[in-house]
């Protein structure tokens, strides 16, 4: 019995030497590692939010009118062809149209287009005298200068936006300046002609691609426009004037009379470029 008791004395010292070296867990230790482990997850979150946060930055350190405003350049090669009852017109030109905008919104877009062109014709015109009939031929150069205000609408965007699909309506005005370097001018339109100014608008497509944030490629669909042209022509003495629908850049009274010439033959492409 003595033998038992002794035992569980020992017993119990043992107990109370252990339970005095061992550490209670404390609520402040608790408390501290809770707040490490806050600490961790903030440090991980903080390591994604500067670079989220600078991109923000950098796009707001770019002022408004170098995200609006926009310019460019415009190339429009075109071969043309032109028969009437008595005349028949061949040739191309070729114009370089520089551009400035403004983005209205990210679907509106105001801007206009000014340049000059170069042109390059071969005329036949059939003359009637009282006994004979022949064809008298010419070879024209004309200069030519536009301008033209549009707006811009963006009816789709496709692949993550990087391509457009817009519908642009444009109003333009311009004079040509032709001068005859072969072949004689009586009996034809251009006998006293000193300049032709022309007006109008047309509305066509246009489709672009978007390479990046300052470079934006267009081009143009002229066999798809429709609009109105007139010209004014300033003679010697007199003046003249002839006015036409475009369909698919093409005179209605030629589509009427059988002697339709489509704008497929015309090509206009260009680049936007942003600040």
């Amino acid at each position: 019995m003595r033998k038992t008791l002794l035992f569980l004395l020992l017993c119990i010292i043992a107990m109370s030497a252990l339970g005095q070296n061992a550490e209670p867990v404390k609520e402040d230790h608790i408390i501290d590692g809770l707040t490490s482990v806050a600490a961790i997850a903030g440090e991980t979150k903080n390591t994604v939010e500067p670079q989220d946060t600078a991109t923000a930055a950098s796009q707001a350190e770019i002022p408004l009118w170098k995200q609006k405003l926009y310019y460019g350049y415009n190339f429009d090669i075109y071969f043309h062809s032109d028969s009437k009852k008595d005349s028949r017109e061949n040739g191309w030109s070729f114009a370089l149209t520089p551009e400035i905008g403004w983005k209205l919104t990210e679907k509106i877009y105001l801007g206009m287009r000014f340049g000059g062109s170069y042109a390059n014709y071969k005329s036949s015109y059939l003359v009637s005298e009282i006994d004979t009939s022949y064809y008298t031929d010419l070879r024209i150069h004309v200069g030519s200068w536009e301008v033209a205000p549009y707006v811009r609408y963006k009816m789709k965007s496709l692949f993550n936006d990087k391509v457009g699909i817009w519908l642009e309506a444009h109003l333009y005005a311009g004079m040509d300046f032709p001068r005859v370097t072969e072949g004689k001018t009586a009996h034809t339109d251009y006998d006293g002609l000193r300049y032709a100014t022309t007006y109008g608008f047309q509305v066509s497509p246009v489709i672009t691609y978007q390479f990046n944030r300052k470079s934006t490629f267009q081009i143009f669909f002229s066999i798809l426009s429709l609009g109105y042209s007139g010209t004014m022509y300033s003679y010697v003495g007199h003046r003249e004037f002839s006015n036409d629908v475009i369909i698919f850049s093409g005179k209605l009274s030629n589509l009427v009379s059988n002697q339709f010439t489509p704008g497929l033959y015309g090509l206009r492409f260009g680049v936007q470029k942003s600040f």
